[in-house]
C-alpha cells in the first residue's frame, strides 16, 4: 500500500515514515521495489541538519505502486487552466510522471516560452550535474614580493562574509576576515608589515552587469555586478533588495585592506590587477555547491545564478562570459540526455526575455536530474510550499502545503512555476507551468497556477 503524503499542519496526529520525511527528521527517496518493506516507528528522532544533507529532507518513501493519476482527468485540469480568464492561451503545461517518464499533460509543452526564475532551474541542473554537489569555489589570495602586493583572486565566490566565515551557511560560509589571517601570518613570517592589495577578476571577463538584465534590476537591488569576487552578493546593507555596490570586486578586496590593517599590515593602495604572480598565502573555499545552489534556488539569488554559469565555463575550460557560460550550460544538460529542442537561453538567472524553454524540458530536467546520481537531491532544493524561500507565502493553507517544491518565475507578462508535487496518494510528478503575454500583474495568473497545482496535490483522479 503506498504511503499518503499530507500538509503538514495534519500531519503530526498521523505519524509514519512519510510524515517523518517530510518533516526533516529522516532521509528517503522512491524506490522502485514492487515489495517495499514498511517503515519502522520512530519513538524518538534527532533533528538533522539540512545543510548537511542538502534536500534529503524532503523525500517521502514512495514506490512504484502508489496510483498513476488518470491521464485524461489531468489534462482536463490543464485545461481548464488555460481556459481561466486569469491566465489564457499562452499558458503551456507539462506533468510527467517522475517514476515512469510517462507524459500526463501536454498543453503544448514543446513550445518555447519566456520562463523567468525557472531559468534557474536549469542552470542549478547543469551546474550541479558537470561540476558535481561537493565543489566548492576558491578564493585566493597570492604575494608578489618584488611588488610588495598581494592580490585576491576572483574565484566564483560572491557570498563571502566581511569578517570570519560562519562555516555553515552559504552566505558567508567563508570570511575575508579568515583569509586575513592567513595573509597575515604569512607576511609576519616573513618580516613583512607594509603591503599593497590588488584584485584580479580576469577569470571573469564579463560584461560585469549582463547586456540582457534591464537596468532596474540593478537599481532595485535584485541584481549586482558579475564579478566572481564579492561580500555578501555585493550589498550595501544585509536588506534583501539592497543597493549593490557598483564593483564588487573592488569593494571585497577594500574590506580585504581593512582586515589586513586590523591584524598589524598597512595597506598603502588598493587597485584592480589584470593577473597575478607570486605565491599562494590564502585560500578560502565557499560551501560545497550543492548549498550555494539551494541557496540561489531558494532565495531566486539572480546574481549567484549567473556567476554560477560562468564557473561552469571555467571548469569546461570556456572563457566565463555569458554566450560561452550558455555553451556550457546546454553542454551540461545534454550530457543528462536531454532533448533541447526549443531551449534558447541568453542568461543563467533568467531576466533575459529572450530566452525560451518549453515546459517539457523543465519537467524532463527535473525528473532526469532526480534519478541521476550527482545531482540526485536538486529536486529537494526547491522552495518548500508554503514553508520557505519564495513559496513561503504561496500554498500556506492549501493541498499544496509542504508537498510541492518548486521554483517561481515573474517579469512583467511572465508568470511560471516549475518543480515536484506529490499527489494525495502518493505519486511524484514533476510539473511546469509557463505562462507568457499576461496581463500586467502576479496576483491573477498567479492564482490560477496556485490552483491547478493544488489540484494536482489532492488528486485520486481516477476515473
Amino acid at each position: 500500500m503506498a504511503a499518503t503524503l499530507v500538509p503538514l499542519t495534519v500531519v503530526a496526529a498521523l505519524g509514519g515514515y512519510a510524515y517523518a520525511d517530510s518533516a526533516d527528521l529522516v532521509p528517503g527517496w522512491i524506490t522502485t521495489s514492487p515489495e517495499p518493506l514498511p517503515p519502522q516507528p520512530f519513538l524518538t528522532a534527532s533533528a538533522v541538519d539540512p545543510a548537511d544533507a542538502p534536500g534529503t529532507d524532503v523525500w517521502p518513501l514512495l514506490d512504484a505502486s502508489a496510483p498513476v493519476p488518470d491521464v485524461a482527468v489531468l489534462q482536463g485540469l490543464a485545461q481548464g487552466l488555460r481556459d481561466d480568464p486569469r491566465t489564457g492561451t499562452s499558458v503551456n503545461i507539462s506533468v510527467i510522471d517522475l517514476i515512469t517518464g510517462d507524459v500526463l499533460v501536454d498543453v503544448d509543452a514543446a513550445d518555447g516560452q519566456v520562463p523567468a526564475s525557472t531559468t534557474k532551474v536549469l542552470t542549478a541542473i547543469a551546474v550541479v550535474g558537470a561540476m558535481g554537489p561537493d565543489a566548492t569555489l576558491k578564493t585566493v589570495a597570492t604575494y608578489d614580493a618584488a611588488r610588495g602586493e598581494v592580490v585576491l583572486v576572483a574565484g566564483g565566490d560572491m557570498l563571502l562574509a566581511a569578517d570570519a566565515g560562519n562555516g555553515a551557511d552559504p552566505v558567508g560560509f567563508a570570511g575575508v576576515g579568515d583569509l586575513a589571517d592567513q595573509v597575515a601570518a604569512a607576511l609576519e613570517a616573513d618580516g613583512v608589515t607594509r603591503i599593497k592589495i590588488g584584485y584580479d577578476t580576469s577569470l571573469f571577463p564579463g560584461p560585469a552587469y549582463p547586456t540582457e538584465w534591464p537596468a532596474y534590476a540593478l537599481r532595485n537591488g535584485y541584481a549586482a555586478p558579475v564579478t566572481g569576487l564579492a561580500v555578501n552578493v555585493g550589498k550595501m546593507t544585509d536588506d534583501d533588495y539592497a543597493q549593490r555596490w557598483p564593483d564588487p570586486a573592488a569593494r571585497a578586496a577594500d574590506v580585504f585592506a581593512k582586515r589586513l590593517d586590523e591584524r598589524g599590515i598597512a595597506v598603502t593602495g588598493v587597485s584592480a590587477r589584470a593577473g597575478s604572480a607570486g605565491v599562494q598565502v590564502g585560500v578560502v573555499e565557499s560551501a560545497p555547491l550543492s548549498a550555494v545552489v539551494e541557496y540561489m534556488l531558494h532565495e531566486s539569488d539572480n546574481t549567484i545564478a549567473e556567476v554560477l554559469t560562468r564557473v561552469l565555463a571555467v571548469h569546461d575550460g570556456r572563457r566565463a562570459v555569458p554566450y560561452e557560460a550558455m555553451l556550457s550550460v546546454r553542454a551540461a544538460l545534454g550530457e543528462l540526455g536531454l532533448d533541447l529542442t526549443g531551449l534558447e537561453i541568453y542568461d543563467g538567472a533568467g531576466f533575459s526575455v529572450r530566452n525560451r524553454i518549453p515546459p517539457r524540458l523543465l519537467a524532463e530536467g527535473l525528473r532526469a536530474a532526480a534519478l541521476a546520481e550527482t545531482t540526485h537531491d536538486l529536486p529537494g532544493w526547491l522552495a518548500e510550499a508554503g514553508l520557505s524561500g519564495t513559496l513561503d507565502d504561496r500554498f500556506t493553507s492549501t493541498p499544496g502545503a509542504g508537498v510541492v517544491r518548486a521554483k517561481t518565475g515573474s517579469l512583467t507578462g511572465v508568470t511560471a512555476l516549475s518543480g515536484i508535487v506529490f499527489t494525495q496518494q502518493g505519486r511524484p510528478l514533476t510539473f511546469a507551468v509557463l505562462a507568457d503575454g499576461m496581463p500586467y500583474g502576479q496576483d491573477r495568473p498567479r492564482a490560477a497556477i496556485d490552483a491547478f497545482v493544488d489540484a494536482l496535490a489532492q488528486c485520486g483522479c481516477q476515473q
